[in-house]
């Protein structure tokens, strides 16, 4: 179908159930979700207006309680085209799928006289010839050249988004590659202070030589693993050696922290 075509059939439906009986609204409204489903024009001008669209916020925004009446609301008109597609659109569909009961949400938002047939009416007035009038503008506007096709909008958008995705996704990878540079450099300048250590317990022979090479070679393996906990156990035990070995590890404890902290940034 031309673009023509494609608007005349969503305007039919449209008006198909703008003029249609209460009784028939289920049927009317897939109908007129078919004539936006079987148009590729249509359908990505649908999908432009839903890109970042948060239905469930808009709906606390145009569905509101009153605060007279006990149980009942209005409702209240996006004030753009694009918000006014996108809330109508998904309101549609949730009626079409039961997740809202056509006959209950007429006695909220649209409640009349009590009489079903008044706030059906009120219905249609208020959403679906607004709704039916700026898809109408729109498309016109898209025949006219005013605007930009929706499919190529739509296709640039999802470029847009490719490319933004792809730029994040580099930049991640950056800052993973420095992150483990860094790391790698922290490991390095901890292993070096770590094997000073070694040596000075070899060389002063304390009786707790054993305990104390194993604390320090347990530390030395954990910080080349991406173990956090691991890391932070092997950490403990190394401060509770330095704490009661100030002899061995003069002035340590305040450098070591540094780089600690920063290999496990790094993972």
């Amino acid at each position: 179908m031309t673009k023509r075509e494609e608007l005349d059939l969503f305007l039919l439906r449209a008006d198909e159930l703008i003029l249609s009986q209460y009784i028939l609204a289920d049927i009317k409204i897939v109908n007129l979700l078919k004539s936006i489903a079987s148009s590729e024009t249509l359908l990505a001008l649908f999908k432009n207006c839903l890109t970042d669209f948060d239905y469930r916020k808009a709906s606390k925004k145009y569905l509101v309680k009153s605060s007279i009446a006990d149980g009942k609301g209005e409702f209240i008109t996006p004030p753009s085209s694009k918000e006014l597609l996108a809330f109508i659109f998904n309101v549609l569909m949730d009626i079409d799928a039961g997740r809202i009961k056509l006959t209950e949400f007429l006695d909220v938002y649209f409640y009349e006289d009590g009489s079903a047939y008044s706030g059906y009416q009120s219905f249609l007035r208020a959403m679906i010839v607004p709704f039916k009038n700026s898809v109408k503008m729109l498309m016109e506007s898209v025949m006219e050249g005013k605007l930009q096709d929706p499919i190529e909008a739509l296709t640039e958008e999802e470029k847009k988004r490719e490319e933004q995705a792809a730029a994040e996704k580099e930049r991640e990878k950056r800052e993973l590659e420095l992150m483990g540079k860094a790391r790698g450099g922290y490991i390095k300048e901890l292993r070096a202070v770590l094997l000073d250590d070694k040596q000075k317990i070899k060389a002063k022979k304390p009786k707790e030589e054993k305990e104390l090479l194993l604390i320090v070679d347990t530390f030395a393996n954990a910080v080349e693993s991406d173990d956090k906990d691991a890391i932070e156990y092997a950490y403990t035990a190394y401060k509770y050696a330095v704490k009661t070995h100030r002899f061995f590890f003069f002035l340590r404890l305040k450098k070591v922290d540094k780089l600690v902290k920063g290999i496990i940034n790094g993972i």
